[in-house]
């Protein structure tokens, strides 16, 4: 009796043991790897653009891994977000929804059925058609802030600070905006204020009547912005224009004397 109730407990752990080797292949999922060939940068999709034209669409799974450099969450946009990688920035716009991405997020985006386009002077992803995109565009990191460009007024003729974030040093509002709140909180579009640098250059601050900052009051002093850098064209007359789009009132320091003060 005493060797069969040994042998019972002996096969029981057998089966046991192998009844948990079972569970725990079965838990273990598999490795899923991105084919690099099928990795692209944001120069890449600015190449695709040059040689295939406006409205093309990704018919497969390409990815772009880039850092959100401007999200939607202060209602200075709506459902888009601005995106970079070390070749260049570009806008993620039609998003199904406020809110999807953060500033500081590293992402990896799903291009399949995402379609280029350039409207108005810049390059946008265009996510309109997809079931959900949140499903595409997955962060791999947080808090992976962006440090912004410092350049000048004057560098914006090379074109090559678009849909980047940049900040500009001893600027100010023009005395003609003194007084003003960023946009209008009882208005339906977006709003522009001029910047203007100690030597008589001048851009477009734009913002958003349903911005959280619409009704703050520009700051009076000179100081440095911090803002994604875009150029308007005008679609009828091919006009171009400076703009810079804040992400919040908090990154605009204007605590310096004004250019004639100095």
């Amino acid at each position: 009796m005493k060797y069969q109730s040994i042998l019972k407990i002996v096969i029981s752990l057998v089966v046991l043991s192998g009844f948990v080797a079972c569970e725990l292949d079965y838990d273990t999922p598999p490795v899923n790897t991105v084919d690099e060939d099928k990795i692209l940068t944001v120069e890449d999709i600015y190449q695709i653009h040059a040689d295939s034209g406006d409205n093309y669409v990704f018919t497969e799974a390409y990815m772009l891994y880039a850092t959100v450099a401007m999200s939607d969450n202060t209602g200075n946009i709506y459902k888009e977000a601005y995106v970079q990688d070390s070749t260049g920035g570009i806008n993620l716009y039609r998003l199904d929804y406020a809110g999807l991405t953060h500033v500081g997020d590293y992402v990896r985006i799903n291009l399949k059925d995402v379609v280029i386009t350039y409207y108005a002077g810049k390059l946008e992803l265009v996510f309109e058609n997809l079931e959900d995109c949140g499903n595409q565009i997955i962060v791999q990191q947080k808090e992976q802030y962006i440090e912004p460009v410092d350049i000048t007024m004057d560098d914006l003729e090379s074109n090559a600070y678009d849909l980047l974030l940049v900040r500009f040093s001893n600027v100010q509002f023009a005395d003609a905006e003194l007084g003003r709140t960023y946009a209008d909180i009882n208005g339906t579009g977006a709003q522009s204020r001029t910047l203007e640098d100690c030597n008589g250059n001048s851009l477009t601050v734009r913002s958003s009547d349903y911005s959280d900052f619409a009704n703050d009051t520009l700051p009076e002093g000179n100081g440095s912005i911090i803002g994604i850098s875009t150029t308007y064209v005008n679609p009828y007359n091919g006009d171009t224009t400076r703009q810079l789009l804040i992400r919040t009132p908090e990154e605009v320091i204007f605590d310096g004397l004004r250019c004639d003060e100095q």
